[in-house]
């Protein structure tokens, strides 16, 4: 999430594994491996103005965690958004993730923005 917040594509793309699974959101088709990986943050998240994470609760397990998170977004021209979201990871056993599935609502924040938009 650190990288995230501070525009590190590099250091993002450093902590998946080669044939990692990114599905963010759960529902879109999956991006697999650094190729499609690094395509959906050039994309998605570098578009962004700007990302935050409140981190409201973890769930760990051997190999894989959970992350409850509120999520901050603002896009070009000072819009912004803020949603919640469960973010599923697994990991190898050097903590490289395998996958990543990010569940939360596509529609709702796209509606969040609009209106948000409107209203200027």
């Amino acid at each position: 999430m650190g990288a995230v917040m501070d525009g590190d594509r590099e250091g993002w793309l450093a902590r998946f594994a080669p044939n990692a699974v990114v599905e963010d959101p759960v529902g879109q088709p999956p991006r697999r491996g650094i190729e499609e990986i690094a395509s959906f943050w050039d994309v998605g998240i570098a578009e962004l103005e700007a990302v935050s994470f409140e981190v409201r609760r973890v769930h760990e397990a051997p190999g894989e965690a959970v992350v409850l998170a509120d999520i901050t977004i603002e896009v070009p021209g000072g819009t912004s958004a803020t949603y919640d979201a469960v973010l599923h990871y697994m990991v190898d056993n050097g903590g490289t993730i395998r996958t990543l599935r990010a569940f939360w609502d596509p529609e709702a924040v796209m509606s969040q923005l609009a209106g948000a938009q409107s209203a200027t």
